[in-house]
Parts: structure tokens; sequence; C-alpha cells
């Protein structure tokens, strides 16, 4: 079993949004990121490991849709991806309403994640949103500025993108690092069956200094071997970190970051 991760995939077969207007490399984004994960398939088998048997992590900002139909045609498109898929929900999820209501939508090839653990083969998988973390930082992300800015720029002197951190970030963040220690309360309760923990977050786990956060200190109390991550596009890319801490990997997954093709972690 091979385990890839890829943020941010952004699909709207329902109602379809120009991603270019987020920069001309996201122009038939969802072709590129088909065309890779098939790519990586076509390798050819690995000790004697089918294709097929491989994992793709998605994570978060899975669908622009705003209602569970108009979700469908992205979860049906996921699901035909070879392999078995983890979903997460990212903040442009506005379609996700509960977990088993994505997990009757999805299908059997597609399993959602949400404060929760499950094992595959020895890796044990916990997913949550996360949020962003205490600092200068808004919540915003690249695609929220633009349109907000689109929205408000002829109404208001200042826009959300100048906001700062605000205390309702704060309630969130405090209320999603509580979800993720759920999940990772449930792995430990099932240690035995796992040799590698991999965490997936839609936010990154720290702020753009790299301060110690919430998150952090969770992976390092559950010693997790990976952390994949979303949320970050354009310029905030470079914001990102990327490496080790203690035993813990970090990794910037979102689609724009790793040219549309996903990563591989094991």
């Amino acid at each position: 079993m091979r385990v890839f991760a890829l943020g941010d995939p952004h699909l709207s077969f329902a109602k379809p949004k120009p991603m270019h207007i987020f920069g001309e490399h996201w122009r038939n984004h969802a072709d590129k990121i088909k065309a890779a994960w098939d790519a990586l398939g076509h390798l050819g088998p690995e000790n004697n490991i089918s294709p097929e048997a491989d994992i793709l992590i998605l994570a978060g900002d899975i669908s622009w849709a705003m209602r569970d139909a108009e979700a469908q045609p992205d979860l049906d498109w996921i699901a035909a991806l070879r392999g078995h898929k983890f979903i997460i929900r990212g903040n442009h999820d506005y379609w996700w309403h509960s977990l088993k209501k994505v997990q009757l939508a999805a299908g059997p090839t597609v399993e959602p994640l949400q404060a929760n653990c499950v094992i595959r083969e020895r890796v044990a998988f916990v997913g949550t949103r996360g949020w962003q973390c205490p600092g200068a930082e808004s919540s915003l992300d690249l695609f929220d500025r633009v349109q907000s800015v689109e929205a408000t720029e002829t109404q208001h002197p200042q826009s959300q993108e100048e906001r700062g951190y605000t205390e309702q970030d704060r309630k969130i963040y405090e209320r999603e690092v509580g979800r993720l220690r759920l999940g990772l309360e449930q792995a430990r309760k099932l240690e035995s069956q796992f040799d590698q923990l991999v965490v997936i977050l839609h936010y990154p786990p720290m702020n753009s200094r790299h301060e110690p956060s919430g998150f952090t200190a969770l992976l390092e109390e559950f010693q997790a071997d990976w952390c994949v991550y979303g949320h970050l596009h354009g310029e905030a890319i470079k914001s990102a970190f990327n490496g080790r801490l203690g035993v813990t990997r970090y990794q910037l997954v979102s689609a724009d970051s790793v040219n549309f093709t996903p990563v591989r972690l094991l």
C-alpha cells in the first residue's frame, strides 16, 4: 500500500467555477490532478502491490458546492479515481453537514474523516479541518480574499483581509484543537494495530512564523509520523513549514503548491 496526499481540489462539476481567476495555472486543474494520479499508478507495481491498493488523501476544500446535490458530481469524480480516498472538510466545504451524510454520498471508495481515526494496513489516519493558529493572520485564504475584495472594495474602506485574528477565530481554533485530540485519543486506544500515524488537517498546524500551537503540541504528544495540510495558495505558500519537528514530518500539499500532483508519504 502506498499513501499519497493532495489538498484543495476545489471541484465544481455541477456549477463550473472559472478557477483561472486565481491564476492561469489553475485552468483545467481537475484534468491535471487526474492525469497526475493516473501517471503515478502507471509507474508499475511496487513489491507486487497493485496501484488499486494506493491511498489518496484529499486534505479539504473538496468542492465549491453549497448544497449536497451540487457536491455529488464532485464526490462521484473522486470515487472514480483509482484506489481508496480519504477526505476531510475544508473551510470552503459548505456542503459538508455531517459525517454520516458525507459517508452515504461518497460511496465505498471514499472515506471522510472528522475527528476520528481509521486504520488501513497498519497505518492510522486521523483527520479534522483545523483553523488558523493564533498570530497576525486572519482565517481568510487567497480565494476568500479575492472574492471578498471584489464584493466589498467599493463599499468598505477596510477589506476583510485586514481584519487580523479575531476572538471568533480563537474560539474555532480551540474547538478544532479539541477535535484533533478526540481523533488522536481514539488512535491511542488502537495503537497496537498500527505502525505509522498520519494526521490530516486542512489549515496549517502553525502560523506563518512557525510558532508552536495547540496542534503541534498534540502532534508531539501523540508522536505522529506525518502531518499533511493544505489551505495555503499563491504567495502564502512561501510561509509554509515543510520538514521535521521531533518525529513528525510536516508537508504542505495544497494543489497549486505541488503542481497538482499528489505527494507520496509512505
